[in-house]
């Protein structure tokens, strides 16, 4: 293995190979970040989803960088193999096929048979990758210290964080045990759509370099013709998989981050879904929020975007509210003007992510993953049924479930109505601030000329929103225990009632002795 200078000398002349300096072009890029190995491959398939970073035509160029590495030779597989299975390579495979179906940036894929005659998959790990991933994460990061990029693009975005994201991702992908245990969760949370299938792992073969699977030919999903031949309906195909994908990652929270076109085929009529080196885990919290602003998102409700991205993201400094909103209102104008089923997803996603960016919030990284494999998702669809629109099943998906059913709701809203409609709708800038300053995110901006005067008109005001706030939740409380009590009154409800006429007459005492207390001052 080389040395960290040895290999910055190496990275240096891949450089001026292709003139990247003066003369770069997408194409160039491309070729170079190949020559460079699997951490520029892997960066460079992040970057391929990120025209908020790098040119749109430098972003369609990265995306041809998926499955273009060069193979190892195949007595270096053998070799591999032969460490992994302390040389019983030969008692477990009959024949292993010498050349690979598939080779990535960590590893590459042959076709073999067991010696049960079994049809099997090895996904067999780069030789020495751990150690030259991290090594080329070290120069990377000290050159970009040396040349100050990051305080250059610091109000852009931040490369040691696309470093960082790339590189513990890749960790995980390292992990053959990790990606058998996805691969298995996959199956259990899928097992009962009829039309989803996932190959089986064989436990007994695999380590945590080499993993071997059931073989599964099928059609890939993108080769049309033959689809068609096999009276396939490429609809139904777009239809299953969005919907399937949807509730991957919002029912479960778990979900196949790289949902390209060769982890796809289509057998016996199922949808087969390859490669679970790359999968995102949402939390309860985290589907509930995202579910919440995608519904947001739809309704052009601005406010309510802002307030979840503020509770969802993390922030490098505090962003400014009214700045955020505006933002998210530029994003929406842009991407919205036109028919939903028009919308561009991967357009929207990017300008979303660089507003973020730009306003200093980062989501989490199984968030992001989402978003970009939302991004490949739709440009599968596009191609195989461009009738079908991801933003529709999504909103369908997200409707917001009430705490009653139907005729529930309209006893509640009658009998609130009638208990004072003046109160039950309440302007939507008041639920705005109650939610900025339930968050932190409200401030104020007061030139306060006569102190006392001023601060006794504010604490009055505060005054008159509590008592406010509690007669609302008086009112609509006593409404919803009278309407669940179908006429017979529960002891409980006199508790509550005597409890709230108690709490507003204490209230509206302490504002009289403060009112008294103001005047004497």
């Amino acid at each position: 293995m080389k040395s960290s200078k040895d290999r910055l000398f190496e990275i240096a002349g891949i450089i001026k190979k292709y003139d990247l300096i003066k003369n770069a072009t997408p194409e160039k890029l491309r070729l170079a970040i190949e020559e460079a190995g699997p951490t520029f491959i892997k960066l460079g398939q992040i970057l391929a989803s990120r025209d908020d970073v790098i040119p749109k035509e430098y972003c369609d160029e990265l995306s041809h960088l998926r499955n273009q590495v060069k193979p190892m030779d195949y007595s270096l597989v053998l070799e591999i193999l032969d460490r992994e299975y302390d040389g019983k390579t030969d008692e477990i495979f009959k024949k292993i096929e010498e050349v690979p179906i598939g080779s990535a940036s960590i590893a590459q894929v042959h076709k073999a048979v067991l010696n049960d005659d079994r049809e099997v998959v090895i996904k067999i790990q780069r030789n020495n990758i751990y150690e030259r991933m991290a090594m080329d994460v070290r120069l990377l990061k000290q050159i970009i210290d040396l040349f100050k990029i990051d305080k250059i693009f610091n109000s852009i975005f931040n490369f040691k964080d696309i470093i960082d994201e790339m590189f513990e991702t890749a960790k995980e992908e390292m992990n053959f045990l990790i990606e058998a245990s996805h691969t298995e969760e996959f199956y259990e949370k899928n097992k009962d759509i009829l039309y989803i299938r996932s190959p089986k792992v064989y436990m007994e073969y695999t380590t945590s370099k080499s993993l071997v699977m059931e073989y599964m030919d099928g059609i890939q999903i993108d080769d049309y013709e033959t689809l068609e031949k096999f009276g396939y309906d490429r609809e139904e195909i777009g239809k299953k998989l969005a919907a399937n994908y949807i509730k991957q990652a919002l029912d479960d929270g778990f979900f196949h981050a790289d949902p390209h076109v060769e982890n796809l085929k289509i057998k016996d009529g199922k949808i087969v879904y390859l490669d679970f080196g790359m999968m995102g885990r949402l939390s309860s919290r985290d589907r509930d929020l995202l579910s919440k602003c995608i519904f947001a998102i739809i309704n052009d409700d601005v406010t309510e975007i802002a307030h979840i991205l503020l509770a969802f993201g993390n922030t490098r400094s505090n962003p400014d509210y009214m700045v955020l909103k505006n933002d998210i209102q530029r994003v929406l104008v842009k991407n919205k003007t036109q028919d939903i089923v028009q919308i561009d997803i991967k357009d929207f996603m990017n300008d979303f992510l660089a507003m973020l960016s730009n306003n200093h919030i980062s989501l989490p990284k199984d968030v992001t993953m989402l978003m970009r494999g939302i991004i490949v998702l739709e440009g599968v669809l596009r191609s195989v049924s461009p009738k079908i629109n991801l933003v529709e099943i999504l909103g369908t998906h997200v409707k917001p479930k009430g705490l009653f059913d139907e005729d529930k709701a309209k006893k509640f809203l009658s009998k609130a109505t009638q208990s004072g409609t003046d109160l039950v709708y309440l302007p939507n800038e008041m639920l705005s601030f109650l939610k900025g300053v339930n968050s932190g995110e409200l401030r104020f901006n007061i030139e306060i000329n006569d102190s006392k005067h001023q601060m006794r008109n504010l604490e009055q005001l505060v005054h008159l929103c509590l008592v406010t706030i509690l007669d609302v939740a008086y009112i609509l409380g006593t409404s919803l225990i009278v309407m669940q009590s179908e006429g017979k009154l529960p002891f409980i409800f006199y508790i509550y009632l005597i409890l709230g006429g108690i709490c507003t007459v204490w209230i509206f005492y302490r504002m009289f002795i403060s009112r008294i207390r103001n005047r004497r001052g």
